[in-house]
């Protein structure tokens, strides 16, 4: 749904409004002629869920997840991590959050959400 606004649940209109801050991101890298960028959902068959996989070129780029303000890494991130061993980012909604937690030889960056999509184009 373009017009996250309108999404009653709190926890879904901000997964919504990242969805949309990547769908622009994308367009710009596009445009920018930096490779061909394509925005995923994760799961599996033990129904884990990654909210976001960005992929260039046909191979994964960045795993991302949002919570509202749970700033410890969720299991899924973890894991699917583990699997795709590339960079993964816990976007929260909670303000002055800025945590990395180490993932065997990958780091984990928790981080207040906002700060981090700001640096998108």
């Amino acid at each position: 749904m373009f017009n996250y606004p309108v999404i009653e649940d709190q926890s879904a209109r901000f997964e919504n409004l990242v969805a949309l801050e990547f769908l622009r991101a994308i367009e710009m890298w596009k445009d920018y002629g930096w490779g061909s960028f394509t925005l995923h959902y994760l799961r599996d068959k033990d129904k884990l869920e990654v909210d976001f996989l960005i992929v260039k070129n046909n191979k994964p780029l960045l795993l991302v997840e949002t919570k509202l303000s749970d700033d410890a890494p969720s299991a899924s991130l973890i894991n699917f991590q583990d699997y795709l061993n590339i960079p993964a980012v816990q976007l929260v909604k909670k303000e002055g959050i800025k945590k990395i937690y180490k993932n065997k030889k990958n780091n984990i960056l928790v981080v207040t959400a906002h700060r981090w999509l700001s640096a998108l184009p």
